[in-house]
């Protein structure tokens, strides 16, 4: 069996993806091309990621670049435009979303960590 899907694995920063064509967000969404493309944010919601705790360090410093730009004081956005009302709501799904997938990983550490 793991002969079978290290076949088709891909590691990642974020995730490891074993690719199946059939239930593969990035297949999908990537019909016009002809091939399938990794798409912003679509390996965290994929039924083909998988994620353990090498990657862990990793999700957390996205989580945190992202809080750090949705914070209007913060050191990193002094000098920067305010964010729109559309950027801040893609960011706060983006921070919620990476939340999730640290608590999968961690159950009950990463609640405290959460802005």
């Amino acid at each position: 069996m793991l002969a079978h899907l290290a076949k088709v694995l891909h590691p990642g920063t974020l995730n490891d993806c074993f690719h199946n064509p059939a239930t593969a967000l990035c297949a999908k969404r990537a019909k016009d091309l002809g091939r399938p493309l990794p798409l912003l944010d679509m390996c965290t919601m994929c039924p083909n990621s998988r994620r353990s705790q090498v990657h862990l360090p990793r999700l957390i410093a996205a989580r945190d670049q992202a809080q750090r730009e949705l914070l209007p004081l913060a050191e990193d956005r002094k000098g920067k435009e305010p964010l729109a009302p559309l950027q801040r709501l893609a960011l706060t799904g983006y921070v919620a979303r990476f939340d999730h997938l640290i608590e999968e990983l961690t159950p009950g550490e990463a609640a405290g960590n959460a802005c």
